[in-house]
């Protein structure tokens, strides 16, 4: 009988240990497809921690050798190079995050199978101290765990260091975007209406506060989806403007509404109507829109006044700031030779307009399911969150009234 190995403490070697001349044990091992590899240790028993996994990874069918040379990188790339279901715009944000947060980190080049459940909290919140909200951590999350499940269901790594991650991360307080109110509305468009170098925008605000479109939406309809006959707005397409990574740097883009609900029809309401004949016949007396043609679409409404281009949504939300400002401004002036307090409009975004829209068309319609369509909401707790809200302004405003008919001293 063979004698068995022994370490130079008389501790008998498993199959596979052995103890080399400077003292540290090793462990080889073969791996499923034949390759050997070893592991190192500078006692025997850590030595056996390590066996514990290698074994039990190699029972299971576990690649941890394959797993030890993929990084969170490496991972995310194959993830979004085979999940081809992700919409274009959506992979374009996904890398944004990743070049800006992930790549260059302390986790973007781990190796996947040292990536633990403790190091995505630290990662996450990392992020946090960066001063990015929990809801942007949502975003990163979104393209994470899924990747670390593909990893899992390839038999790269045993558990998804992403579960159960994110009830951890303490949520941060968000800016709620508040609609306007009717008197801000009202004076926002009578502003514009009057104002010599805001005017020329006073129709593409009123569309965009009469019919609660996103504005990417809103910058890419033609003439084709306004039907003046029926009083419809056929929602069917998004304009963007980004850059997909082909060495051209940013261009337009035609894509799909940021969900299939997205497409949709909005009626009309006379003040809409109007605001589109306007342009209509500004674009007319300007030429119209010539040759510009984005992703087959052509004959676009919305350009600009003196190159006759397309807008980007970033423009649209600068322009309006500068109105706001300029607004604010005068009205301080006004205010301060009257001798009163005055009447501010609050920032405001491209999104305030949709937001605001929601909020009127609340107000006035009780049919949550009509408010879904016509905003186009894909989950209906969004419409919900809105008409809450709105219903419990309206309660307090009548109990409001109530008490004071229900005075009797």
């Amino acid at each position: 009988m063979a004698e068995k190995r022994k370490d130079n403490r008389g501790r008998i070697l498993r199959t596979g240990e052995s103890q080399r001349k400077d003292g540290r044990y090793q462990f080889q091992y073969t791996d499923a497809a034949g390759k050997r590899h070893c592991v190192y240790a500078l006692n025997l028993v850590d030595l056996r921690e390590k066996e514990k996994v290698i074994l039990r990874d190699l029972e299971d069918g576990i690649r941890s050798s394959d797993s030890k040379k993929i990084t969170l990188n490496d991972l995310i790339e194959i993830y979004l190079e085979n999940h081809r279901s992700i919409r274009k715009v959506t992979e374009i944000s996904y890398r944004k995050a990743i070049n800006a947060h992930i790549k260059d980190s302390f986790i973007g080049n781990k190796p996947i199978a040292n990536i633990r459940n403790s190091d995505m909290i630290k990662f996450y919140n990392s992020l946090l101290d960066k001063g990015l909200s929990s809801g942007y951590l949502h975003i990163i999350h979104a393209f994470l765990h899924p990747a670390f499940e593909m990893a899992v269901a390839d038999d790269l790594i045993r558990k998804n260091p992403c579960s159960g991650v994110m009830s951890k991360i303490e949520k941060t307080e968000t800016v709620k975007k508040k609609a306007m109110t009717i008197d801000e509305q009202k004076c926002f468009l009578k502003f514009l209406s009057e104002s010599e170098r805001y005017k020329a925008y006073f129709p593409l605000y009123t569309i965009l506060l009469g019919t609660g479109m996103r504005i990417g939406e809103c910058l890419g309809l033609t003439w084709k989806e306004v039907d003046f006959k029926n009083g419809l707005i056929h929602v069917t397409h998004t304009l963007r403007y980004d850059d997909y990574g082909d060495g051209r740097g940013h261009q337009f883009h035609i894509t799909e509404p940021k969900t299939e609900s997205g497409k949709r029809t909005i009626p009309m309401i006379e003040d809409v109507r109007k605001a589109f004949l306007t342009i209509r016949k500004t674009n007319m007396m300007l030429g119209g829109s010539g040759d510009l043609t984005v992703d087959g679409y052509r004959d676009f409404i919305f350009l600009t006044i003196k190159n006759r281009q397309l807008y980007t949504q970033g423009s649209i939300g600068e322009m309006l700031k500068r109105a706001v400002n300029s607004y604010n401004r005068e009205e301080t002036e006004r205010a301060a030779k009257e001798k009163r307090e005055p009447f501010l409009l609050p920032h405001l975004t491209p999104h305030i307009m949709r937001h605001t829209f929601c909020t009127r068309f609340c107000e006035n319609e009780t049919n949550v399911r009509v408010i879904q369509e016509i905003m186009g909401h894909s989950d209906i707790s969004v419409t919900m969150g809105v008409y809450s809200h709105v219903t419990t302004d309206k309660a307090k405003e009548c109990m409001e009234s109530m008490e004071k008919n229900m005075k009797v001293l």
